[in-house]
């Protein structure tokens, strides 16, 4: 097959440098176009087509022929369109079924002279780790085991803090134990206990967490949503007790594909391999014992970009560097976050690491509603809070961290949205984020976003007074409004308002 035309991006928008990575799986060849080559690569475009390069593997040795062909002509699909976005970078990886078919060598070559580019055919081990490494770029403290299910194997990867440990590669992906066993998933458990078993390590999970990682495990978490009524629809670290994560594998194991056609947001074009699936992460679960299942949104992609970055780079924290890059682009005042977090910080003396961190996030985003009708702020400000990309953050702290951005704009707890997720966090964190957002409409309306006026006061809390210390001699800072906000923020921390000069 002929390379095609690169077609030249008429415009040029401004943005970071275009990166990307191009995925060839057993089952999918993907094409995730990222912007930005730092801490955090935010998609921009995704697109797969689900061709099953692997489907005959087990039986031939060789790549499905049909399959080759859809592959190939995608692939001639990615450059045309990565040339109209003016994409900078272009990483091609390959994985199980090219590494292992007696043919993958060839289709390699025609794959990089449609490229334009070397194709890196991953290793077990490699792969293996390199999942492992996108699960901590959006996990940074990421403890048990990482498992990813591709069509041809299985990658689990021993977590700790962090850190990448033990790591194997298993011949039980979907599409290999679709081949073994059609549908019969009785006896592609007994194919997955005794690939499991050879595993020695898999008690580092026990107790802890389990990390799945491949569109198929991450369809489980979009139909439990689906079943339970879930008003927080982000896949990224939804998290199930092991119990709760059990019973919904052995419903989708036992069912036929026409039968799980009538669960709601099962993926169509996942019927066939779906309960294969759901048997593997089942007998996964039984062995390794862990104590839940928080499901990863990053994966071999994510982690191919992390693994390259700087020490330096990868150490950053990913709710912060991308509330940073937010703040960069949409506030209004160029005041430093973390000097308006300083100033703040002598109220929230007795906070949680935890409750610190979402504090300074808060600070970063609490401008990011200016541009919204005043009578809408609050309730824009949570709502885009809570769907934002972010990573390294869980389900509560995002709940948390979109009622101090909305009460920063004089949001309650009540609401549209907030109704609907205040059931899912405790009553007294909702009420320290409200707090805090309310502090910082005060600092804000104090300073009116300003550094220079900011830093010339202090506050102080005692036992029985919240104390707003201004210069001698400037008693003209304080209007009426900020005043009274000044009394609101008192009475939200039980004390009585005082100002000196």
């Amino acid at each position: 097959m002929a390379r095609p035309e690169r077609i030249p991006s008429a415009t040029s928008r401004g943005l970071a440098p275009l990166i990307a990575v191009i995925d060839i799986g057993s089952n999918s060849v993907r094409m995730v176009v990222y912007t930005g080559a730092g801490r955090i690569s935010a998609p921009v475009y995704n697109e797969r087509t689900l061709c099953g390069l692997g489907r005959v593997m087990g039986s031939t040795g060789r790549l499905d022929p049909d399959a080759v062909s859809t592959a190939l002509s995608h692939l001639g699909r990615f450059v045309t369109l990565m040339g109209a976005m003016d994409v900078s970078r272009v990483e091609a990886f390959a994985t199980e079924a090219v590494r292992a078919a007696s043919d993958g060598a060839d289709f390699v070559a025609e794959a990089e002279k449609i490229l334009g580019t070397t194709i890196s055919i991953l290793d077990g081990a490699t792969e293996a780790e390199t999942s492992a490494f996108g699960v901590v770029s959006g996990i940074p403290d990421a403890s048990g085991i990482m498992g990813d299910l591709g069509g041809g194997s299985l990658e689990i990867v021993a977590l700790n803090a962090g850190k990448p440990g033990d790591r194997a590669t298993l011949p039980i992906g979907a599409l290999r134990l679709s081949e073994a066993v059609g549908a019969v998933t009785v006896k592609a458990g007994g194919i997955v206990d005794k690939a499991l078993a050879g595993v020695s390590w898999l008690g580092a999970a026990k107790g802890k967490a389990f990390y799945p990682v491949g569109g198929a495990w991450r369809a489980f978490a979009t139909v439990h949503m689906a079943q339970e009524n879930y008003p927080l629809h982000v896949i990224h670290q939804y998290t199930l007790g092991r119990s709760d994560a059990l019973a919904l594998l052995r419903l989708i194991s036992r069912l036929s594909p026409s039968s799980l056609t009538k669960i709601r947001h099962v993926p169509k074009a996942r019927l066939r391999t779906l309960p294969l699936a759901a048997v593997v992460m089942e007998r996964l679960l039984i062995a390794a014992q862990p104590k839940e299942v928080v499901f990863s949104a990053f994966g071999l992609r994510e982690g191919w970009l992390y693994r390259r970055l700087p020490e330096a780079e990868r150490a950053k924290d990913p709710l912060i560097f991308a509330a940073e890059e937010i703040a960069a682009r949409e506030s209004r005042f160029a005041m430093p976050g973390d000097q308006l977090d300083d100033w703040l910080s002598a109220v929230f003396q007795d906070e949680t690491p935890r409750l610190r961190r979402l504090r300074r996030v808060a600070v970063l985003l609490s401008d990011i509603a200016w541009r919204d009708h005043p009578d809408y702020r609050a309730r824009d400000s949570f709502s885009r809070v809570l769907h934002l990309s972010l990573t390294g953050i869980d389900h509560r702290e995002r709940i948390l961290l979109a009622y101090m951005v909305s009460s920063s704009y004089g949001g309650g707890r009540t609401g549209p949205v907030r109704s609907l997720v205040l059931p899912l966090v405790d009553a007294d964190d909702v009420d320290h984020a409200i707090t805090v957002g309310r502090a910082i409409r005060f600092a804000r309306t104090l300073s009116a976003g300003t550094i220079d006026v900011l830093r010339t006061t202090r506050l102080e809390l005692g036992k029985s007074q919240l104390t707003l210390h201004v210069p001698k001699g400037m008693g003209y800072l304080l209007s009426e409004e900020i005043s009274r906000r000044f009394e609101v923020l008192a009475r939200r921390l039980k004390r009585k308002p005082q100002i000196k000069d």
